[in-house]
């Protein structure tokens, strides 16, 4: 198989199993905002930080290692199996001794309970990291997705019944507890690896050199995305932790899925090229305005409808989130880009820089966040946004300089999809005044079909690249299988 078509064969499952699991636990996420309050899912919140750089942390960037190294053998898997699994279970135990003073950081006793639960996904998904590596390195995303998709049907299943009961907040927990630990049954069930009993120090060395620079940017990347979660349970009330954090999670889903996509079949598609600058730099174009093309409209008219979204969605007890989505929504749109900027130091072996830019990036970021917690929400929300656009101008630089690829020439690739994404929300917000008074359904189902509808002629009009790329992706792999059928 060639290497487009094992690249396209690549974004088809990987998008089915990433739009169709996130798409699974939007549903579940729906159904639990509306039985749980917003407090419950502030607990939650207010644990993520602890939760997710202990998750990088047991990772330790060896997943990724692992895919770029070009000839990784079962020593190395079972090396980066055990180092896993020693971490996880160490981390653990540091967690279950600390959280009594994590609770009273907070002045929420109940947090000790929950992080002391919680934290055993360390030790459940230790068993996922190095299959998930072998079948991506391996290409294997069919495989993934049959094993995604059910552990969060299962999971939200047992999430559901647990909130009906009146279980609050455990609901959540047994959501993650769950999700994780059927997905690491089923991966060994399909993967069929066992690692072996060997440990080879000099390979894991190796191997962390690499990762070990992607761990540190992790850590920080992870600290920074839950300061403010950190900041607003210390500093506001704690409703307010939950509004930020259902906005959160509502802003960056589809944007961390898209970008998810494409970035788990790129990263091993390109390091397979990364000694041609030539292909690397039309394949990171190519896949960068394809994903900024559906990205960016999608979240401008997000952004004009935030009001009837979270109407129809969560109710009218969540509407004081909106303003936090509105302002999330642009991090949002520019995520992918970051991301893709970042993949290609990490496909050039460059994870140096990659730690460098995220030192000073996050460094700032975070140091400015206290300069204007005494400004309230909104400016927390205002730097987030800001901080955003000005991580893809420094990205975008760096990364641009090793596929002769700068900052300019991709500004004016995306130049014309803002343009017209901004032109057609606008066209949106002042199509929806005039049918204020009909059914949220109704007004939202007409806004994003003609809002899309408007958007697509537009790229065929003005000729956009991205236009013609997507067209052909659906009729190739949408109405071709239809019509075979």
């Amino acid at each position: 198989m060639s290497l487009y078509k094992k690249t396209v064969s690549g974004v088809f499952w990987t998008f089915i199993q990433r739009v169709g699991g996130n798409g699974l636990s939007f549903i579940i996420f729906i159904v639990l905002a509306r039985l749980l309050s917003p407090r419950d899912f502030g607990l939650i919140g207010m644990l993520n930080i602890f939760i997710q750089i202990s998750q990088t942390l047991v990772d330790g960037g060896f997943s990724l290692a692992l895919i770029q190294k070009k000839n990784a053998d079962e020593e190395d898997y079972s090396s980066v199996f055990y180092i896993n699994l020693a971490v996880s279970t160490a981390l653990y135990f540091v967690i279950f001794f600390t959280a009594p003073l994590i609770a009273t950081f907070y002045k929420q006793p109940i947090l000790t309970e929950l992080l002391r639960v919680i934290s055993l996904i360390f030790i459940i998904n230790a068993f996922s990291y190095v299959q998930n590596a072998r079948l991506t390195k391996e290409m294997r995303f069919k495989t993934l997705m049959i094993t995604h998709i059910p552990s969060i049907v299962i999971a939200g299943i047992i999430s559901i019944a647990m909130a009906l009961l009146n279980f609050g907040v455990w609901s959540i927990v047994a959501m993650q507890l769950g999700s994780g630990f059927v997905y690491s049954v089923l991966i060994w069930f399909y993967a069929k690896w066992k690692p072996l009993l060997s440990f080879n120090k000099e390979k894991a060395k190796k191997l962390f050199s690499f990762g070990g620079k992607l761990l540190g940017a992790g850590v920080l990347t992870t600290v920074y995305n839950n300061i403010f979660l950190v900041i607003i349970g210390k500093f506001f009330p704690i409703n307010n932790v939950g509004y930020y954090d259902n906005a959160y999670n509502v802003s960056n889903a589809p944007s961390s899925t898209f970008t998810a996509v494409l970035n788990t079949v790129t990263f091993p598609v390109f390091s397979s090229i990364q000694d041609d600058n030539k292909r690397l730099r039309e394949g990171y174009k190519k896949i960068m305005q394809q994903a900024f093309f559906i990205i960016c409209p999608a979240y401008c008219l997000a952004i004009v409808l935030a009001n009837p979204l979270f109407q129809l969605f969560f109710s009218d007890k969540w509407l004081p989130a909106v303003p936090y989505f509105q302002w999330l929504c642009i991090p949002a749109i520019f995520q992918p880009l970051n991301t893709y900027n970042l993949n290609i130091l990490n496909v050039k072996g460059r994870s140096d820089i990659f730690l460098k830019l995220q030192l000073v990036r996050r460094g700032i970021s975070i140091a400015l966040i206290f300069v204007v917690i005494p400004f309230g929400m909104q400016a927390l929300l205002i730097l987030q946004a800001a901080s955003s656009v000005l991580t893809f101008l420094m990205f975008s630089h760096y990364a641009g300089r090793f596929i002769e690829y700068n900052l300019l020439n991709q500004v004016k690739d995306i130049l014309p999809i803002i343009f017209l994404s901004i032109v057609v929300s606008i066209s949106i917000f002042f199509f929806e005044q005039t049918f204020g008074e009909a059914s949220v359904i109704i007004r939202l189902t007409m806004d994003f079909g003609l809002g899309f509808a408007l958007y697509w002629l537009l790229g065929r009009l003005f000729k956009l690249p991205p236009y013609f790329d997507w067209s052909i992706i659906v009729k190739d792999k949408v109405l071709n299988r239809f019509y075979k059928k």
